[in-house]
């Protein structure tokens, strides 16, 4: 009898391992949160120029090696930007920016792959458009920026997870007072499904 029970029990215990490193290459996730922007105030012909932050909503795709060490992720995402117009004699109103941003980045640490808690930091590169510029809201820009961002992903079940984001965007822009840089941080919160 107890080598019956053996031979139901042994493939079972050779299965376990197997559970514990995850096959899901890559996942999807829809995020939402804030975006702070930070920086030195601007200035449009003696009206200062101060970015506020709104509310961010945006979407990440990310592929990792098997290793469970590395990963690369594309992620896009939106922002109305509000920018506060302030006179001497005191507040002028506001108006927004529509910040639309897409970022490539190259990430290190423990991913996905691996069963248990994902904490993972990023670097890359990534492009920031305004429909309405900061400093002029009849024309649009668009500008480059470097990127530097930290995620930890924590499990729901064998394909989701529930993610949190902290990803900077830095540019080096004038707005009507020399190039100086700028941070934009975008802090979010969302759902990954792996596949």
């Amino acid at each position: 009898m107890g080598y019956g029970l053996w031979a139901v029990a042994a493939p079972l215990v050779a299965q376990q391992p197997a559970k514990l490193q995850r096959t899901h290459a890559v996942e999807l996730t829809f995020a939402g949160g804030y975006s702070l922007p930070t920086g030195a105030d601007g200035d449009a012909g003696g009206l200062r120029l101060t970015r506020k932050g709104q509310w961010e909503a945006g979407v990440h795709f990310g592929a990792y090696a098997k290793s469970g060490r590395w990963g690369a992720e594309l992620s896009a995402g939106y922002t109305p930007e509000r920018v506060r117009q302030t006179t001497s004699a005191g507040a002028a109103g506001s108006r927004r920016t529509h910040l639309t941003f897409g970022t490539a980045k190259l990430l290190f640490g423990k991913s996905p792959r691996k069963s248990g808690v994902s904490l993972m930091a990023g670097a890359g590169l990534g492009i920031m458009h305004r429909q309405m510029s900061v400093l002029d809201s009849d024309l649009g820009s668009t500008n480059a920026a470097g990127v530097a961002s930290l995620m930890i992903r924590v499990p729901i079940d064998d394909q989701v997870g529930l993610r949190l984001d902290a990803e900077d965007l830095i540019s080096k822009l004038d707005f009507g007072t020399g190039k100086k840089i700028r941070n934009d941080f975008m802090l979010t919160a969302g759902l990954g499904i792996s596949w």
